[in-house]
């Protein structure tokens, strides 16, 4: 598969799923601009070779504008977004609070909103673009200890959908990736939360995890969902749009 020469901004793209996703699009030809909140971001753009980087939390008002304003600045218009954030709070619901929903909500939907607004009217007048938007399962299985993940991606989600009949017309596509057990520092600090809340120990949790929810049994890769994602920013999947791709290892089918 192949996305030479087009330019992509993939946010969160430091660690995990992000850092695997810039990977792949890079490794096909593209030119990447990656966003992160650590001082790491920098040193990550320079081993997988991506032309730019910016620290962004986007918790803040205005920070995800801010980011793919400088992404544009680096490549010109983008032509692949990846719409990507780090995880939100684990708790029950009586422990969130109004700044928890608050924060979330920045995070996760306002985001993808904002930088869906900025980056889509060039993708338009191009006639070609994609609209990737990383997710999680929670979309179409709410977590449990997951409030705040599972509505704000379902929001996230539902703008995906909303938009695919409106821009397919202008080339452009949308999709969202529903992804859980990928083997990410994610997946085991929440591993070692859920562990907690249940009174045992980490390992015998996942072990349980392994044997009732995931048939395949093993996790997840991250280079899965990053071949993934350049295989659905490539000129053949032009056809497919609209669609939730769940990476679960067989989890929501038991």
């Amino acid at each position: 598969m192949t996305v030479h020469g087009r330019r992509a901004l993939v946010t969160a793209g430091s660690s995990g799923l992000g850092t695997a996703i810039a990977t792949s699009l890079r490794s096909g030809g593209a030119e990447v601009f990656i966003t992160g909140t650590g001082p790491h971001t920098g040193e990550v753009a320079r081993e997988i070779g991506a032309a730019g980087w910016a620290i962004a939390d986007f918790t803040q008002p205005g920070a995800a504008a801010a980011a793919a304003a400088a992404a544009r600045e680096t490549l010109g218009d983008i032509d692949i977004l990846v719409s990507n954030t780090g995880g939100t709070r684990a708790a029950t619901a009586s422990e969130l609070s109004a700044h928890d929903w608050d924060s979330a909500y920045r995070l996760v939907l306002d985001s993808a909103i904002s930088l869906t607004s900025t980056v889509l009217p060039a993708m338009s007048a191009a006639g070609w673009g994609r609209l990737i938007y990383v997710t999680s399962v929670g979309v179409v299985k709410p977590l449990p200890l997951l409030h705040l993940s599972n509505v704000m991606r379902a929001g996230v989600a539902a703008l995906a959908r909303s938009l695919a009949a409106e821009v397919a017309p202008h080339g452009v596509t949308t999709h969202v990736i529903a992804p859980a057990h990928i083997d990410t520092p994610r997946r085991r600090s929440l591993a070692a939360a859920r562990a907690a809340a249940a009174g045992v120990p980490t390992e015998e949790l996942e072990r349980r995890q392994l044997a009732s929810e995931l048939p395949v049994g093993r996790w997840g890769h991250p280079e899965e969902i990053g071949e993934l994602v350049a295989h659905l920013c490539a000129e053949y999947s032009g056809f497919q749009t609209g669609q939730t791709h769940v990476v679960d290892g067989g989890m929501t089918s038991t």
